[in-house]
């Protein structure tokens, strides 16, 4: 990778959320630009909820910013906040990538359901016809499973810590042709996949999602993946690797909706 050099030319992408420190995305895209030449900088900023309004609105009036990324706890309050959504932020009642347009109205669509399936095709799971539990009914949960749902999957079950977060994520799983069921199951046994969509295993939030004995119960040939993506191994993700299980980290999901991201937010010039 060359060097970069920023000057007042070049044009600036924000990576949001609190905490921030975990994001891959400022490595994937700068990585990105100083490989293709591009004069544009991905900053990553730790934005409060209290601040986003503000932030938002700073970003309508700033002509060399192209837009942002957003992760925990923004995605949701962004829908509000931008002029126009495409169709699966809409669906999904959720943002996390918004695109400033040169009149500084924003854009904003949802990549995280699209970005961990892609990656989960990276590593060789497709769930067409396939049974799953999935931990954490929040923006990114939401995503993944209606993407799931989207793609074929067969079975899908919801925990969350919030049970009207999981009401809401099965009333919006409804007519998707999916069979959808509410709390985490005691055994895994007929599951082929276990997905935590929470920050739970995250520095400040230890812990797992899914207990020992419901990792120990998993099938064979199940995966166990996650959505966070530092640390890139979770107390469940080592559980799950300890077991013999296949296991997909959440750094697989940010490079499943980089070009996604990209793409959106900062097209090549």
């Amino acid at each position: 990778m060359s060097q970069r050099i920023v000057t007042a030319a070049t044009r600036v992408v924000f990576m949001i959320g609190t905490p921030i420190a975990q994001v891959r995305s400022p490595l994937l895209f700068n990585t990105y630009f100083a490989e293709h030449g591009i004069d544009r900088v991905m900053v990553p900023l730790e934005v409060s909820v209290a601040a986003l309004d503000g932030f938002v609105a700073m970003v309508r009036e700033a002509e060399n910013c192209d837009g942002f990324v957003a992760t925990l706890p923004h995605k949701r309050a962004l829908l509000k906040l931008v002029d126009e959504a495409g169709p699966t932020a809409r669906a999904l009642e959720s943002v996390n990538a918004v695109r400033r347009n040169p009149d500084g109205r924003l854009f904003g669509d949802m990549a995280d359901g699209a970005g961990f399936w892609n990656g989960a095709r990276g590593a060789g799971f497709e769930p067409f016809g396939k049974a799953a539990v999935l931990a954490g009914a929040g923006a990114a949960g939401t995503a993944i499973a209606f993407e799931f749902a989207q793609r074929g999957g067969r079975k899908l079950a919801i925990w969350s810590r919030s049970g009207d977060e999981v009401d809401a994520l099965v009333s919006r799983l409804a007519g998707t042709g999916i069979e959808v069921s509410s709390g985490m199951p005691d055994d895994l046994g007929g599951y082929d996949m276990a997905i935590n969509a929470t920050p739970l295993g995250m520095d400040y939030a230890p812990g797992t999602a899914f207990s020992p004995e419901q990792v120990a119960s998993l099938p064979a040939g199940a995966i166990a993946a996650d959505a966070i993506t530092e640390p890139a191994e979770t107390i469940f993700l080592g559980a799950a690797r300890a077991r013999g299980l296949r296991t997909i980290d959440g750094r697989a999901m940010a490079r499943g909706q980089f070009e996604l991201l990209r793409a959106f937010v900062a097209p090549d010039e």
